[in-house]
């Protein structure tokens, strides 16, 4: 149970673009505080009401988080401050700004999906980053095999080419190499331990030494190298690689779970319990007796419509055809179908 300070005080906070369902309750908290949960509430976003939620937001002056409009509606987007992944020699050294994807921002969105809809922008961006930060020495050339840029129709063509063509096992030295030829923001890495587990797998211990050059906030703000612990199912080159840039992924998901904030609360951080919030969330959960059945048609009825403004609209032609084959593999599908042009 919640050990806050007990209060008779209401917490609702209505912001703009929120109204509460007609005759909504509010629920008792155990702190003695009140409020209307977020599923009574109805949503009617707009640019404005998106910058406001995002003003509240805090990562890191690296990754601004802009908030726009087009023809499709509002969107989100980060951009990027850092240097050039690709620099020409004249500016290496001058820092540039570039763009992450569109996230489409719904008029009926949840505030709280709003902010987890930055969060996860946020991961996405950094991740892209992270993808290109893994440099590869080889056949005297630098490459970064596992970034998002590469032609993948082309990928699919080559399949059989790109298949490994043996999961032979190496040495422990071989991987040391291996790991060698590897930069990671001009971070160097070297194998510290490789012990074999009874069950025949290896725990390798790999520590990664930042550079003057290195950028990365996870890598440099303690100091220290950063030691990071991969298991493999065998002493296995490529199995290394794909694990090495799996934690790499974790190590950038954990430095943004840490720091990001909406009103200086980390909802993302091991700091916070999670049993106390799955307290909070069956209290919030819990039918108020006083809910009258009036109220309960206006919630089912917001519910409804809300669902409706997601079902897509198909139009006529193959991929139609194929959802329509796929659903009709369900005959008790419940929910709404979507639109389609045969209807």
């Amino acid at each position: 149970m919640l050990k806050i300070p007990s209060s008779s005080l209401a917490i609702s906070e209505l912001q703009l673009g929120e109204s509460t369902i007609k005759n909504a309750p509010h629920v008792q908290l155990a702190t003695g505080e009140s409020c209307v949960p977020q599923h009574y509430l109805l949503y009617n976003h707009c640019r404005a009401s998106v910058e406001r939620i995002v003003l509240d937001i805090a990562y890191s002056d690296n990754y601004p988080i802009f908030v726009a409009e087009d023809k499709g509606g509002i969107y989100l987007q980060i951009g990027i401050l850092g240097a050039d992944n690709y620099p020409v020699k004249s500016t290496s050294k001058v820092p540039k700004l570039v763009y992450g994807r569109k996230w489409r921002v719904e008029a009926v969105l949840p505030t709280s999906e709003v902010i987890q809809t930055v969060f996860l922008a946020l991961k996405t961006a950094r991740e892209h980053e992270i993808r290109e930060l893994l440099c590869f020495c080889h056949k005297q050339s630098t490459s970064t095999p596992f970034n998002t840029h590469h032609d993948l129709p082309l990928l699919a063509r080559l399949a059989e080419v790109l298949k490994q063509a043996c999961a032979k096992t190496c040495t422990v030295c071989e991987l040391q190499t291996a790991l060698e030829q590897l930069r990671y923001d001009h971070a160097t890495l070297q194998l510290l331990t490789a012990a074999q587990r009874k069950n025949g797998s290896w725990l390798l211990d790999i520590e990664i030494t930042a550079t003057a050059d290195t950028k990365l906030a996870e890598l440099t703000e303690d100091g220290d190298p950063l030691v990071l612990s991969l298991l493999l199912p065998t002493l296995n080159i490529n199995r290394l690689y794909y694990q090495l840039m799996h934690s790499l992924i974790s190590l950038s998901e954990q430095h943004i779970q840490e720091n990001f904030s909406y009103r200086g609360f980390k909802r993302f951080s091991r700091d916070i319990d999670v049993l106390k919030i799955s307290d909070l969330s069956i209290q919030l959960r819990k039918t108020p007796a006083s809910q009258q059945q009036p109220f309960i048609a206006d919630f089912q009825m917001a519910s409804y419509n809300t669902d409706q403004t997601r079902v897509p609209r198909m139009v006529e032609g193959k991929l139609q055809d194929k959802i329509l084959d796929n659903l009709a593999k369900f005959p008790e599908l419940q929910g709404i179908m979507p639109f389609s042009s045969k209807a």
